[in-house]
């Protein structure tokens, strides 16, 4: 198992929770997105099922279940930020998305010389993915195993309020083949994350 197939693998992930596009429905729609993940995931031991492709026509209807999922303003809805799940986080300075996580994964990106997507939040589950992913693409596992302790236990958390939400099929899927993902690699690396709790 190379540390660049894991990279692959979550660069992967990060697009099944970016904002959806007519690449990703694509993907979806022609199962090219499911065989490039059980290309990669075979490696760590394991295979995702072929993944629910959302009864929509277009990209932008597809974008109406990633803003109910994720930003409904009625309803359950999972907060896709780290932020909103560390138990230590009140969310009184800087607001429920702003915490320690999200200020911690802004400083990354700048010294990287890398601009955060102005519509995501800094420690939004895509680039936490995205940036994982340049970590291992880049042999750095070292500095991937300190990043994976302090942004991916949160994953489990996430993947729970996701099934609280209504017509989530395809988020409910992506974010338990996520958490799949992280435990077989902290497996296969020998790694630990810090837990934390639902908010």
């Amino acid at each position: 198992m190379t540390t660049e197939a894991v990279g692959e693998l979550y660069t992967l992930l990060a697009r099944c929770f970016d904002s959806p596009n007519d690449e990703l429905l694509d993907a979806l729609q022609d199962g090219s997105l499911h065989d490039q993940l059980v290309e990669r995931s075979e490696r760590l031991g394991f295979s995702p099922e072929r993944p629910p492709t959302p009864a929509v026509d277009t990209a932008g209807e597809f974008r109406e279940h990633y803003l109910s999922t994720f930003e409904a303003f009625d309803g359950p809805y999972a907060a896709p930020a780290q932020s909103a799940y560390e138990q230590w986080w009140d969310g009184r300075q800087g607001g429920l998305l702003g915490g320690p996580a999200a200020t911690d994964m802004r400083e990354r990106y700048d010294r990287a010389g890398i601009d955060v997507p102005d519509a995501y939040p800094p420690d939004h589950v895509a680039v936490v993915l995205e940036y994982a992913g340049l970590l291992l693409e880049s042999g750095q596992m070292q500095a991937y195993a300190d990043f994976h302790a302090d942004h991916m236990g949160w994953f489990s958390a996430f993947q729970r309020q996701i099934e609280e939400t209504e017509g989530a099929e395809f988020y409910q899927w992506a974010a338990s083949v996520l958490v799949e993902t992280v435990e077989q690699v902290e497996t296969a690396f020998e790694l630990t994350e810090r837990q934390v709790t639902e908010p």
